[in-house]
């Protein structure tokens, strides 16, 4: 009977526990929201970092990102890859975005956003975090790690649509992700998908994306200009890609 008391006993102290930290992972992700919602520009630097796994391959992308923004949709984007070089560049003056692709020397033109900024974790931290943090249905403290010079708190949260995803958090700030998304829940099924290697290969694929910040920084000091895009010498403005033809007699070598 002393033994079933203290299980008994132990069993309410981690239930107490785990509810204790599902309040008090509510508590945090309001008042990040809040803190963002709140705030009419921001300036963030840091990296993605793509890891995709099949039964066959694994492969690891990372980019660097610089991003300034000012609400509801005026945005400076700059994406280079590990080496430095320029990837690509977005820019919106919250008329037009003005997109470069740097292999055709040309910079797509389209009508800007109505809010956020549409790169990879861009709409999450520039306009919608608290639409985002609407759709989580679940989150819990899971731990601390220290990240530089910050402990931040590890908040687990589950999606509306099961997704899974890791916040780190401190100083009421945002500071890293990490989002793993299987690929079967991309693909839906169906008789001609089941049929497409493309589809099967897909479904035992697993992408894991981790976005961290080095630097964020609330309501900066923009220079008047910031928002303002000219193209660089030699790229032509575009509304829609042209792409190169082929001259007839031209070779070109496989891709490997």
């Amino acid at each position: 009977m002393r033994s079933a008391g203290w299980l008994f006993f132990f069993i309410c102290c981690i239930a107490g526990l785990s509810l204790a930290q599902k309040g008090d992972a509510k508590k945090l992700l309001e008042s990040l929201a809040q803190r963002y919602d709140q705030s009419k520009a921001l300036a963030l630097e840091g990296t993605i970092t793509t890891l995709t796994k099949s039964p066959s391959t694994e492969t690891k992308s990372a980019l660097n990102v610089s991003l300034v923004f000012q609400k509801p949709n005026k945005f400076r984007a700059v994406i280079k890859d590990a080496k430095g070089n320029v990837q690509q560049v977005l820019v919106s003056d919250g008329t037009n975005t003005f997109i470069e692709f740097t292999a055709l020397k040309q910079v797509l033109k389209r009508p800007a956003p109505k809010a956020g900024v549409p790169i990879t974790g861009g709409n999450l931290l520039a306009g919608s975090l608290k639409e985002q943090l609407a759709k989580v249905k679940d989150a819990q403290i899971v731990g601390e790690e220290k990240l530089g010079q910050r402990k931040a708190k590890v908040v687990k949260v589950v999606a509306e649509d099961g997704t899974t995803a890791l916040l780190w958090i401190a100083e009421n700030t945002l500071w890293q992700t990490k989002v793993t998304m299987e690929g079967k829940r991309l693909i839906r099924g169906g008789s001609k998908e089941l049929q497409n290697p493309f589809a099967e290969a897909m479904k035992q694929t697993t992408i894991t994306q981790i976005i961290r910040f080095n630097k964020v920084t609330f309501n900066p000091h923009l220079s008047p200009g910031v928002f303002v895009y000219k193209p660089p010498a030699g790229f032509k403005v575009v509304e829609k890609l042209e792409m190169p033809t082929m001259q007839p007699g031209q070779m070109t070598k496989p891709n490997p």
